[in-house]
Protein backbone atom coordinates (compact mmCIF):
# COMPACT_ATOMS: atom_id res chain seq x y z
CA UNK A 1 0.00 0.00 0.00
CA UNK A 2 1.37 3.44 -0.83
CA UNK A 3 1.46 5.98 1.96
CA UNK A 4 -0.94 8.86 2.39
CA UNK A 5 -0.04 12.35 3.61
CA UNK A 6 -2.12 13.33 6.60
CA UNK A 7 -4.23 16.43 6.16
CA UNK A 8 -2.74 18.35 9.08
CA UNK A 9 -0.92 21.67 9.08
CA UNK A 10 2.64 21.22 10.35
CA UNK A 11 6.09 22.53 9.31
CA UNK A 12 6.95 18.99 8.17
CA UNK A 13 4.52 16.57 6.47
CA UNK A 14 3.35 13.34 8.14
CA UNK A 15 3.23 10.29 5.84
CA UNK A 16 1.16 7.35 7.04
CA UNK A 17 1.03 3.68 6.07
CA UNK A 18 -1.70 2.99 8.69
CA UNK A 19 -4.60 2.99 6.19
CA UNK A 20 -6.95 4.41 8.84
CA UNK A 21 -7.66 7.74 10.49
CA UNK A 22 -5.76 8.61 13.64
CA UNK A 23 -7.54 9.35 16.89
CA UNK A 24 -7.43 12.90 18.26
CA UNK A 25 -4.64 12.09 20.74
CA UNK A 26 -2.65 10.28 18.05
CA UNK A 27 -3.06 13.22 15.66
CA UNK A 28 -1.88 15.64 18.32
CA UNK A 29 1.20 13.52 19.02
CA UNK A 30 2.03 13.35 15.30
CA UNK A 31 1.63 17.14 14.99
CA UNK A 32 3.86 17.74 18.01
CA UNK A 33 6.73 15.75 16.49
CA UNK A 34 6.28 17.19 12.99
CA UNK A 35 6.52 20.69 14.50
CA UNK A 36 10.03 20.21 15.92
CA UNK A 37 12.52 22.46 14.08
CA UNK A 38 15.21 19.78 13.74
CA UNK A 39 12.94 17.19 12.04
CA UNK A 40 14.25 16.30 8.57
CA UNK A 41 11.98 16.03 5.54
CA UNK A 42 8.88 14.37 7.11
CA UNK A 43 7.63 11.99 9.80
CA UNK A 44 6.73 8.44 8.70
CA UNK A 45 4.04 6.40 10.49
CA UNK A 46 4.10 2.62 10.17
CA UNK A 47 0.95 0.42 9.81
CA UNK A 48 1.04 -0.54 13.52
CA UNK A 49 1.16 3.06 14.78
CA UNK A 50 -0.45 3.82 18.15
CA UNK A 51 -0.07 6.09 21.19
CA UNK A 52 3.29 6.21 22.94
CA UNK A 53 5.26 8.54 25.17
CA UNK A 54 6.10 11.84 23.47
CA UNK A 55 6.07 10.23 20.02
CA UNK A 56 3.80 7.61 18.51
CA UNK A 57 4.91 4.00 18.73
CA UNK A 58 5.41 2.99 15.12
CA UNK A 59 6.86 6.33 14.04
CA UNK A 60 10.11 6.96 12.18
CA UNK A 61 11.69 10.35 12.83
CA UNK A 62 14.72 11.66 10.96
CA UNK A 63 16.45 14.60 12.62
CA UNK A 64 19.35 16.94 11.98
CA UNK A 65 21.86 17.58 14.79
CA UNK A 66 19.58 16.45 17.64
CA UNK A 67 18.06 13.31 19.11
CA UNK A 68 15.15 12.61 21.46
CA UNK A 69 16.17 10.29 24.35
CA UNK A 70 12.70 8.77 24.58
CA UNK A 71 13.91 6.43 21.81
CA UNK A 72 15.96 3.35 22.64
CA UNK A 73 18.55 2.41 20.08
CA UNK A 74 21.88 1.27 18.76
CA UNK A 75 23.99 1.95 15.69
CA UNK A 76 24.78 -0.77 13.19
CA UNK A 77 28.13 0.09 11.61
CA UNK A 78 29.57 -1.19 8.38
CA UNK A 79 32.57 -1.25 5.99
CA UNK A 80 33.32 -0.19 2.42
CA UNK A 81 33.20 -2.89 -0.23
CA UNK A 82 36.96 -3.48 -0.62
CA UNK A 83 37.48 -4.28 3.09
CA UNK A 84 39.25 -7.67 3.23
CA UNK A 85 37.81 -10.52 5.34
CA UNK A 86 39.95 -13.59 6.14
CA UNK A 87 38.12 -16.90 5.66
CA UNK A 88 39.22 -20.27 7.00
CA UNK A 89 40.32 -21.36 3.50
CA UNK A 90 43.41 -19.18 4.08
CA UNK A 91 42.36 -16.49 1.59
CA UNK A 92 41.14 -12.89 1.96
CA UNK A 93 37.95 -11.72 0.27
CA UNK A 94 36.54 -8.18 -0.25
CA UNK A 95 33.36 -7.94 1.81
CA UNK A 96 31.33 -6.89 -1.26
CA UNK A 97 32.44 -10.06 -3.06
CA UNK A 98 31.07 -12.09 -0.14
CA UNK A 99 27.77 -10.22 -0.46
CA UNK A 100 27.59 -10.95 -4.18
CA UNK A 101 28.16 -14.68 -3.56
CA UNK A 102 24.99 -14.73 -1.43
CA UNK A 103 25.98 -17.85 0.52
CA UNK A 104 27.16 -18.85 3.98
CA UNK A 105 30.91 -18.98 4.68
CA UNK A 106 33.23 -19.50 7.67
CA UNK A 107 35.19 -16.67 9.29
CA UNK A 108 37.27 -16.14 12.44
CA UNK A 109 35.51 -14.74 15.53
CA UNK A 110 36.62 -14.01 19.10
CA UNK A 111 34.88 -15.37 22.21
CA UNK A 112 34.36 -13.27 25.38
CA UNK A 113 37.41 -14.99 26.89
CA UNK A 114 39.68 -13.88 24.01
CA UNK A 115 39.80 -17.18 22.13
CA UNK A 116 39.77 -17.18 18.33
CA UNK A 117 37.27 -19.67 16.88
CA UNK A 118 35.74 -20.55 13.51
CA UNK A 119 32.15 -19.40 12.96
CA UNK A 120 29.54 -19.29 10.21
CA UNK A 121 28.59 -15.92 8.73
CA UNK A 122 26.71 -14.22 5.92
CA UNK A 123 27.30 -10.82 4.31
CA UNK A 124 24.89 -8.11 3.20
CA UNK A 125 24.62 -4.55 1.99
CA UNK A 126 23.61 -2.51 5.04
CA UNK A 127 23.56 1.16 4.03
CA UNK A 128 23.79 3.28 0.90
CA UNK A 129 25.83 6.49 0.71
CA UNK A 130 26.94 6.24 4.34
CA UNK A 131 29.29 8.75 6.02
CA UNK A 132 32.79 7.36 6.63
CA UNK A 133 35.92 7.60 8.78
CA UNK A 134 39.39 6.13 8.29
CA UNK A 135 40.91 4.21 11.22
CA UNK A 136 44.72 4.03 10.95
CA UNK A 137 46.52 1.28 12.91
CA UNK A 138 50.13 1.00 14.03
CA UNK A 139 50.70 -1.89 11.59
CA UNK A 140 50.13 0.60 8.73
CA UNK A 141 46.70 -0.86 7.96
CA UNK A 142 43.79 1.48 7.23
CA UNK A 143 40.12 0.61 7.79
CA UNK A 144 37.37 2.70 6.18
CA UNK A 145 34.02 2.29 7.92
CA UNK A 146 31.03 4.19 9.27
CA UNK A 147 31.77 6.32 12.36
CA UNK A 148 29.52 4.15 14.52
CA UNK A 149 31.03 0.74 13.82
CA UNK A 150 32.16 -0.93 17.03
CA UNK A 151 35.75 -2.20 17.34
CA UNK A 152 36.69 -4.84 19.91
CA UNK A 153 39.13 -3.48 22.48
CA UNK A 154 41.96 -5.58 23.94
CA UNK A 155 39.86 -6.17 27.09
CA UNK A 156 36.91 -7.51 25.07
CA UNK A 157 34.75 -4.39 25.29
CA UNK A 158 33.61 -2.46 22.22
CA UNK A 159 33.97 1.18 21.21
CA UNK A 160 32.69 3.03 18.15
CA UNK A 161 35.26 4.06 15.53
CA UNK A 162 34.52 7.76 16.03
CA UNK A 163 35.39 7.49 19.74
CA UNK A 164 38.67 5.58 19.31
CA UNK A 165 41.71 7.56 20.43
CA UNK A 166 45.38 7.39 19.49
CA UNK A 167 47.00 4.65 21.56
CA UNK A 168 43.81 2.63 22.11
CA UNK A 169 44.67 -1.10 22.18
CA UNK A 170 42.47 -3.32 20.02
CA UNK A 171 41.92 -7.09 20.14
CA UNK A 172 44.57 -8.37 17.70
CA UNK A 173 44.13 -10.88 14.91
CA UNK A 174 47.35 -12.42 13.56
CA UNK A 175 47.69 -15.14 10.93
CA UNK A 176 50.62 -16.55 8.98
CA UNK A 177 51.65 -19.59 6.94
CA UNK A 178 54.21 -22.00 8.43
CA UNK A 179 56.96 -23.85 6.52
CA UNK A 180 54.60 -26.80 5.83
CA UNK A 181 51.90 -24.59 4.34
CA UNK A 182 49.55 -24.64 7.31
CA UNK A 183 47.69 -21.48 8.36
CA UNK A 184 48.59 -20.40 11.91
CA UNK A 185 46.36 -18.21 14.09
CA UNK A 186 47.56 -16.41 17.22
CA UNK A 187 45.32 -16.91 20.25
CA UNK A 188 44.91 -13.55 22.05
CA UNK A 189 44.09 -15.21 25.40
CA UNK A 190 47.37 -17.14 25.49
CA UNK A 191 49.63 -15.56 22.89
CA UNK A 192 50.32 -18.98 21.36
CA UNK A 193 50.10 -19.83 17.67
CA UNK A 194 47.60 -22.53 16.73
CA UNK A 195 47.11 -24.42 13.47
CA UNK A 196 43.87 -23.15 11.92
CA UNK A 197 42.65 -26.54 10.74
CA UNK A 198 42.76 -27.76 14.36
CA UNK A 199 40.28 -25.13 15.57
CA UNK A 200 38.12 -25.72 12.48
CA UNK A 201 38.08 -29.48 13.06
CA UNK A 202 37.14 -28.95 16.71
CA UNK A 203 34.34 -26.53 15.73
CA UNK A 204 32.47 -29.22 13.78
CA UNK A 205 31.45 -26.61 11.19
CA UNK A 206 32.91 -28.48 8.23
CA UNK A 207 31.76 -31.97 9.15
CA UNK A 208 34.29 -34.71 8.37
CA UNK A 209 37.90 -33.49 8.07
CA UNK A 210 40.53 -35.20 5.90
CA UNK A 211 42.70 -37.29 8.23
CA UNK A 212 45.89 -36.05 6.53
CA UNK A 213 44.99 -32.55 7.70
CA UNK A 214 43.97 -33.64 11.18
CA UNK A 215 46.77 -35.93 12.38
CA UNK A 216 47.70 -35.62 16.08
CA UNK A 217 51.09 -34.10 15.28
CA UNK A 218 49.34 -31.38 13.29
CA UNK A 219 47.00 -30.22 16.01
CA UNK A 220 49.52 -29.18 18.65
CA UNK A 221 50.08 -25.57 19.63
CA UNK A 222 53.25 -24.06 18.20
CA UNK A 223 55.54 -23.45 21.18
CA UNK A 224 56.26 -19.75 20.97
CA UNK A 225 54.38 -16.68 22.04
CA UNK A 226 53.22 -13.40 20.59
CA UNK A 227 52.22 -10.60 22.95
CA UNK A 228 51.24 -7.76 20.66
CA UNK A 229 48.22 -5.50 20.55
CA UNK A 230 47.21 -3.44 17.58
CA UNK A 231 46.93 0.21 18.56
CA UNK A 232 45.04 3.06 16.96
CA UNK A 233 47.18 5.80 15.42
CA UNK A 234 44.40 8.12 14.27
CA UNK A 235 40.73 8.35 13.24
CA UNK A 236 40.12 10.72 10.32
CA UNK A 237 36.63 11.81 9.11
CA UNK A 238 36.27 11.50 5.33
CA UNK A 239 34.44 13.96 3.10
CA UNK A 240 32.69 11.41 0.86
CA UNK A 241 30.12 8.64 1.21
CA UNK A 242 29.91 5.06 -0.08
CA UNK A 243 27.70 2.01 0.10
CA UNK A 244 28.76 -0.12 3.07
CA UNK A 245 28.47 -3.78 4.05
CA UNK A 246 28.62 -5.98 7.14
CA UNK A 247 28.57 -9.61 8.27
CA UNK A 248 26.00 -11.37 10.41
CA UNK A 249 27.71 -13.80 12.83
CA UNK A 250 24.84 -15.28 14.88
CA UNK A 251 26.92 -17.19 17.42
CA UNK A 252 29.64 -14.67 18.39
CA UNK A 253 28.51 -11.30 16.94
CA UNK A 254 32.02 -10.30 15.81
CA UNK A 255 34.54 -11.13 13.08
CA UNK A 256 38.17 -10.55 12.11
CA UNK A 257 39.42 -8.16 9.44
CA UNK A 258 42.53 -8.77 7.38
CA UNK A 259 43.78 -5.50 8.89
CA UNK A 260 44.32 -7.44 12.11
CA UNK A 261 41.46 -6.51 14.45
CA UNK A 262 38.03 -7.81 15.48
CA UNK A 263 34.84 -5.80 14.97
CA UNK A 264 31.20 -6.20 16.00
CA UNK A 265 28.61 -7.60 13.58
CA UNK A 266 25.10 -6.28 12.83
CA UNK A 267 22.25 -7.74 14.99
CA UNK A 268 13.62 -9.55 18.44
CA UNK A 269 15.59 -12.88 17.74
CA UNK A 270 14.41 -15.96 15.79
CA UNK A 271 16.03 -19.20 14.69
CA UNK A 272 14.82 -21.84 12.27
CA UNK A 273 15.54 -25.26 13.74
CA UNK A 274 16.04 -28.71 12.24
CA UNK A 275 12.87 -29.96 13.95
CA UNK A 276 9.40 -30.45 12.46
CA UNK A 277 5.93 -30.02 13.90
CA UNK A 278 5.35 -33.75 14.32
CA UNK A 279 8.14 -33.86 16.91
CA UNK A 280 6.24 -31.40 19.12
CA UNK A 281 3.15 -33.59 19.53
CA UNK A 282 2.34 -34.20 23.19
CA UNK A 283 5.33 -32.15 24.40
CA UNK A 284 4.23 -28.51 24.25
CA UNK A 285 3.00 -28.19 27.84
CA UNK A 286 6.18 -29.74 29.24
CA UNK A 287 8.29 -27.41 27.10
CA UNK A 288 6.30 -24.37 28.30
CA UNK A 289 6.64 -25.34 31.96
CA UNK A 290 10.39 -25.84 31.54
CA UNK A 291 10.72 -22.43 29.86
CA UNK A 292 8.79 -20.73 32.64
CA UNK A 293 10.99 -22.47 35.23
CA UNK A 294 14.25 -21.53 33.47
CA UNK A 295 13.51 -17.96 32.36
CA UNK A 296 12.07 -15.42 34.84
CA UNK A 297 9.24 -13.22 33.55
CA UNK A 298 7.63 -9.95 34.55
CA UNK A 299 9.48 -8.18 37.38
CA UNK A 300 11.22 -11.39 38.44
CA UNK A 301 14.93 -12.10 38.27
CA UNK A 302 17.29 -15.09 38.36
CA UNK A 303 18.05 -16.51 41.81
CA UNK A 304 21.61 -17.27 40.74
CA UNK A 305 23.84 -15.50 38.22
CA UNK A 306 25.30 -17.94 35.70
CA UNK A 307 28.94 -17.83 34.63
CA UNK A 308 28.16 -16.58 31.10
CA UNK A 309 26.47 -13.52 32.66
CA UNK A 310 29.24 -12.69 35.15
CA UNK A 311 31.79 -13.03 32.32
CA UNK A 312 30.01 -10.43 30.17
CA UNK A 313 32.71 -7.88 29.34
CA UNK A 314 30.48 -4.80 29.48
CA UNK A 315 30.13 -4.99 33.29
CA UNK A 316 33.52 -3.25 33.31
CA UNK A 317 31.83 -0.14 31.90
CA UNK A 318 29.04 -0.03 34.49
CA UNK A 319 30.80 2.59 36.59
CA UNK A 320 30.80 4.91 33.56
CA UNK A 321 27.01 4.86 33.25
CA UNK A 322 24.77 7.65 34.54
CA UNK A 323 25.22 8.19 38.28
CA UNK A 324 21.49 7.58 38.74
CA UNK A 325 21.87 3.83 38.11
CA UNK A 326 25.04 3.10 40.06
CA UNK A 327 23.11 1.18 42.74
CA UNK A 328 21.53 -1.16 40.19
CA UNK A 329 24.46 -3.30 39.03
CA UNK A 330 23.47 -6.28 41.18
CA UNK A 331 19.86 -6.14 39.97
CA UNK A 332 21.00 -5.77 36.36
CA UNK A 333 23.14 -8.91 36.72
CA UNK A 334 20.26 -10.94 38.17
CA UNK A 335 17.87 -9.75 35.45
CA UNK A 336 20.26 -10.71 32.64
CA UNK A 337 18.55 -13.67 30.98
CA UNK A 338 14.99 -12.71 31.98
CA UNK A 339 12.00 -11.85 29.81
CA UNK A 340 10.19 -8.90 31.35
CA UNK A 341 6.48 -8.22 30.88
CA UNK A 342 4.04 -6.46 28.57
CA UNK A 343 4.40 -7.47 24.94
CA UNK A 344 7.64 -9.42 25.53
CA UNK A 345 7.33 -13.11 24.72
CA UNK A 346 8.99 -16.46 24.03
CA UNK A 347 7.36 -18.54 21.30
CA UNK A 348 7.62 -21.84 19.46
CA UNK A 349 6.25 -21.39 15.94
CA UNK A 350 5.67 -23.46 12.81
CA UNK A 351 6.20 -22.14 9.30
CA UNK A 352 4.15 -23.13 6.25
CA UNK A 353 6.51 -26.09 5.67
CA UNK A 354 5.90 -27.36 9.25
CA UNK A 355 9.42 -26.39 10.35
CA UNK A 356 9.91 -25.38 14.00
CA UNK A 357 11.09 -21.83 14.75
CA UNK A 358 12.11 -20.37 18.12
CA UNK A 359 11.36 -16.69 18.64
CA UNK A 360 11.67 -14.24 21.51
CA UNK A 361 11.23 -10.54 22.11
CA UNK A 362 12.78 -8.74 25.08
CA UNK A 363 14.79 -5.65 25.88
CA UNK A 364 17.21 -4.06 28.35
CA UNK A 365 14.99 -4.74 31.38
CA UNK A 366 14.92 -2.43 34.41
CA UNK A 367 18.42 -1.04 33.87
CA UNK A 368 17.57 0.15 30.36
CA UNK A 369 14.38 1.80 31.55
CA UNK A 370 16.17 3.54 34.43
CA UNK A 371 18.95 4.79 32.16
CA UNK A 372 16.42 6.18 29.70
CA UNK A 373 14.50 7.92 32.48
CA UNK A 374 17.69 9.52 33.85
CA UNK A 375 18.56 10.99 30.46
CA UNK A 376 14.99 12.05 29.71
CA UNK A 377 14.98 13.97 33.01
CA UNK A 378 18.29 15.62 32.08
CA UNK A 379 16.88 16.63 28.69
CA UNK A 380 13.80 18.10 30.35
CA UNK A 381 15.94 20.08 32.80
CA UNK A 382 18.05 21.47 29.94
CA UNK A 383 14.90 22.44 28.02
CA UNK A 384 13.53 24.21 31.09
CA UNK A 385 16.79 26.09 31.69
CA UNK A 386 16.91 27.17 28.02
CA UNK A 387 13.23 28.17 28.18
CA UNK A 388 12.48 25.93 25.19
CA UNK A 389 8.79 25.95 24.32
CA UNK A 390 8.19 22.31 23.45
CA UNK A 391 4.73 21.01 22.45
CA UNK A 392 5.29 18.07 24.81
CA UNK A 393 7.88 17.81 27.63
CA UNK A 394 8.69 14.27 26.50
CA UNK A 395 10.10 15.70 23.27
CA UNK A 396 13.05 17.22 25.11
CA UNK A 397 16.22 16.48 23.18
CA UNK A 398 20.01 16.55 23.19
CA UNK A 399 22.03 18.53 20.65
CA UNK A 400 24.88 16.80 18.84
CA UNK A 401 28.29 17.90 20.11
CA UNK A 402 27.24 18.54 23.71
CA UNK A 403 28.50 16.54 26.72
CA UNK A 404 24.92 15.47 27.46
CA UNK A 405 24.52 14.02 23.96
CA UNK A 406 27.80 12.10 24.28
CA UNK A 407 26.85 10.69 27.69
CA UNK A 408 23.41 9.67 26.46
CA UNK A 409 24.75 8.06 23.30
CA UNK A 410 27.34 5.98 25.17
CA UNK A 411 24.77 4.82 27.75
CA UNK A 412 22.42 3.98 24.89
CA UNK A 413 25.03 1.69 23.34
CA UNK A 414 25.61 -0.04 26.68
CA UNK A 415 21.89 -0.60 27.24
CA UNK A 416 21.37 -2.00 23.77
CA UNK A 417 24.35 -4.32 24.16
CA UNK A 418 22.77 -5.47 27.43
CA UNK A 419 19.51 -6.14 25.59
CA UNK A 420 21.29 -8.11 22.87
CA UNK A 421 23.19 -10.29 25.34
CA UNK A 422 20.05 -10.71 27.43
CA UNK A 423 18.32 -12.21 24.38
CA UNK A 424 21.36 -14.40 23.67
CA UNK A 425 21.28 -15.84 27.21
CA UNK A 426 17.55 -16.54 26.98
CA UNK A 427 17.76 -18.03 23.49
CA UNK A 428 20.53 -20.36 24.66
CA UNK A 429 18.36 -21.62 27.55
CA UNK A 430 15.30 -21.81 25.29
CA UNK A 431 17.16 -23.81 22.63
CA UNK A 432 18.53 -26.27 25.22
CA UNK A 433 15.03 -26.92 26.56
CA UNK A 434 13.66 -27.65 23.08
CA UNK A 435 16.67 -29.85 22.29
CA UNK A 436 16.09 -31.77 25.53
CA UNK A 437 12.53 -32.63 24.56
CA UNK A 438 13.01 -33.12 20.81
CA UNK A 439 16.59 -34.37 20.45
CA UNK A 440 17.56 -36.08 23.68
CA UNK A 441 19.61 -33.06 24.74
CA UNK A 442 21.94 -33.21 21.75
CA UNK A 443 23.02 -29.78 20.43
CA UNK A 444 21.77 -28.75 16.98
CA UNK A 445 22.81 -26.01 14.57
CA UNK A 446 20.15 -23.47 13.49
CA UNK A 447 19.20 -23.52 9.80
CA UNK A 448 18.69 -19.74 9.82
CA UNK A 449 19.01 -17.01 12.44
CA UNK A 450 17.49 -13.53 12.29
CA UNK A 451 18.13 -10.68 14.72
CA UNK A 452 16.69 -7.19 14.52
CA UNK A 453 16.17 -4.19 16.80
CA UNK A 454 12.67 -2.79 17.20
CA UNK A 455 13.59 0.53 18.82
CA UNK A 456 16.78 2.39 18.02
CA UNK A 457 18.44 5.51 16.63
CA UNK A 458 20.96 5.30 13.83
CA UNK A 459 23.08 7.65 11.73
CA UNK A 460 22.14 7.18 8.09
CA UNK A 461 22.07 8.98 4.75
CA UNK A 462 18.60 9.77 3.41
CA UNK A 463 17.74 12.00 0.47
CA UNK A 464 21.45 12.78 0.16
CA UNK A 465 21.93 14.09 3.71
CA UNK A 466 23.37 12.72 6.95
CA UNK A 467 20.62 12.40 9.57
CA UNK A 468 19.77 10.59 12.78
CA UNK A 469 16.88 8.17 12.23
CA UNK A 470 14.89 7.22 15.33
CA UNK A 471 12.72 4.15 14.81
CA UNK A 472 10.34 4.10 17.75
CA UNK A 473 8.59 0.76 17.46
CA UNK A 474 9.83 0.19 13.93
CA UNK A 475 12.34 -2.04 12.14
CA UNK A 476 14.99 -1.03 9.62
CA UNK A 477 14.01 -2.35 6.18
CA UNK A 478 16.78 -1.38 3.82
CA UNK A 479 17.15 -3.49 0.69
CA UNK A 480 17.94 -7.09 1.71
CA UNK A 481 17.60 -6.38 5.48
CA UNK A 482 16.01 -9.32 7.27
CA UNK A 483 13.48 -8.49 9.98
CA UNK A 484 10.86 -10.03 12.28
CA UNK A 485 7.28 -8.74 12.49
CA UNK A 486 5.35 -10.60 15.21
CA UNK A 487 1.61 -10.73 15.61
CA UNK A 488 -0.25 -11.05 18.90
CA UNK A 489 -0.19 -14.38 20.74
CA UNK A 490 -2.43 -16.65 18.75
CA UNK A 491 -1.81 -14.80 15.47
CA UNK A 492 0.75 -15.15 12.70
CA UNK A 493 4.26 -13.69 12.66
CA UNK A 494 6.47 -12.93 9.67
CA UNK A 495 10.12 -13.10 8.68
CA UNK A 496 10.61 -10.35 6.11
CA UNK A 497 13.17 -8.78 3.81
CA UNK A 498 13.29 -5.01 3.33
CA UNK A 499 12.61 -3.21 0.05
CA UNK A 500 14.46 0.00 0.95
CA UNK A 501 11.50 2.39 0.56
CA UNK A 502 12.99 5.91 0.79
CA UNK A 503 9.77 7.60 1.96
CA UNK A 504 9.61 5.39 5.05
CA UNK A 505 13.33 6.09 5.70
CA UNK A 506 13.80 2.39 4.85
CA UNK A 507 11.61 1.17 7.73
CA UNK A 508 8.67 -1.12 8.43
CA UNK A 509 6.40 -1.98 11.36
CA UNK A 510 7.63 -3.84 14.44
CA UNK A 511 4.44 -5.82 14.98
CA UNK A 512 0.67 -5.61 14.81
CA UNK A 513 0.26 -2.56 17.06
CA UNK A 514 -2.34 -2.15 19.79
CA UNK A 515 -5.96 -1.32 19.05
CA UNK A 516 -6.72 -0.51 22.68
CA UNK A 517 -4.88 0.20 25.91
CA UNK A 518 -4.08 -2.56 28.39
CA UNK A 519 -6.59 -1.27 30.93
CA UNK A 520 -9.34 -1.07 28.32
CA UNK A 521 -8.60 -4.61 27.12
CA UNK A 522 -9.03 -5.92 30.68
CA UNK A 523 -12.40 -4.13 30.94
CA UNK A 524 -13.71 -5.19 27.54
CA UNK A 525 -12.69 -8.86 27.40
CA UNK A 526 -13.18 -11.84 29.70
CA UNK A 527 -11.17 -14.94 30.47
CA UNK A 528 -13.52 -16.93 28.21
CA UNK A 529 -12.64 -14.56 25.35
CA UNK A 530 -8.94 -15.17 25.95
CA UNK A 531 -9.39 -18.95 25.96
CA UNK A 532 -11.37 -18.81 22.72
CA UNK A 533 -8.92 -16.50 20.93
CA UNK A 534 -5.86 -18.58 21.88
CA UNK A 535 -7.22 -21.95 20.85
CA UNK A 536 -4.46 -24.19 19.56
CA UNK A 537 -1.74 -22.24 21.40
CA UNK A 538 -0.06 -23.67 24.50
CA UNK A 539 0.04 -20.61 26.79
CA UNK A 540 -1.18 -19.17 30.05
CA UNK A 541 -4.93 -18.74 29.99
CA UNK A 542 -5.59 -16.58 33.04
CA UNK A 543 -6.55 -12.97 33.79
CA UNK A 544 -2.89 -12.06 34.32
CA UNK A 545 -2.35 -11.94 30.55
CA UNK A 546 -5.80 -10.66 29.56
CA UNK A 547 -4.29 -7.34 28.41
CA UNK A 548 -2.38 -9.32 25.74
CA UNK A 549 -5.51 -10.89 24.23
CA UNK A 550 -5.23 -11.01 20.41
CA UNK A 551 -8.28 -8.75 19.91
CA UNK A 552 -6.43 -5.92 21.68
CA UNK A 553 -4.09 -5.80 18.64
CA UNK A 554 -4.63 -4.85 15.02
CA UNK A 555 -5.13 -7.76 12.58
CA UNK A 556 -1.59 -8.67 11.53
CA UNK A 557 -2.70 -9.63 7.99
CA UNK A 558 -3.98 -6.09 7.38
CA UNK A 559 -0.82 -4.60 8.86
CA UNK A 560 1.27 -6.67 6.45
CA UNK A 561 -0.93 -5.72 3.48
CA UNK A 562 -0.46 -2.04 4.34
CA UNK A 563 3.31 -2.33 4.06
CA UNK A 564 3.65 -4.44 0.93
CA UNK A 565 5.75 -1.61 -0.53
CA UNK A 566 8.11 -1.72 2.49
CA UNK A 567 8.91 -5.45 2.84
CA UNK A 568 8.53 -8.83 1.17
CA UNK A 569 7.52 -11.88 3.22
CA UNK A 570 10.19 -14.58 3.50
CA UNK A 571 8.43 -16.91 5.95
CA UNK A 572 4.99 -17.00 7.60
CA UNK A 573 4.94 -18.40 11.13
CA UNK A 574 2.11 -19.53 13.41
CA UNK A 575 2.57 -19.73 17.19
CA UNK A 576 1.92 -23.09 18.86
CA UNK A 577 3.45 -22.13 22.24
CA UNK A 578 3.70 -18.71 23.86
CA UNK A 579 5.21 -17.60 27.18
CA UNK A 580 4.26 -14.09 28.32
CA UNK A 581 5.63 -12.04 31.18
Amino acid sequence: MPYEQLGITTPHPVLSWANHSLGSDETKMAKNVASLPFVFKHVALMPDVHLGKGALVGSVIATKDAIIPAAVGVDLGCFVGETLIPLVDGKYYPIKELVDKNEEFIIYACTPTGKVVAAKATAKLTRKNAPLVKVILDNNEEIICTPDHQFMLRDGNYKEAQFLEAGTSLMPFYSQIDKDGYTLISQPYSGRWQKAHWMIARSGLLGEINELDNRPENIELIDYLINYNHKVVAVIPLNYTENVYCLAVPEYHNFALKAGVFVHNCGMSAIKTQFTGEQLEGKLKKIRLDIEAAIPTGFNENKDVEKAVTNWQRWRDFSNLHRGVQDLEGKAMKQMGSLGGGNHFIEVCLDTENQVWLMLHSGSRNIGNKLAQCHINTAKELAKMANNKLPDPDLAHFVVGTPEFKAYWEDLQWAQNYALFNRDVMMSRFKKIVEKHLNGGKVTKPLLEVNCHHNYAEKEVHFGENVYVTRKGAVRAQTEDYGIIPGSMGAKSFIVKGKGNAHSFCSCSHGAGRLMSRSKAKNVYTLDDLIEQTQGVECRKDTGVLDEIPAAYKPIEQVMANQSDLVEIVATLKQVLCVKG
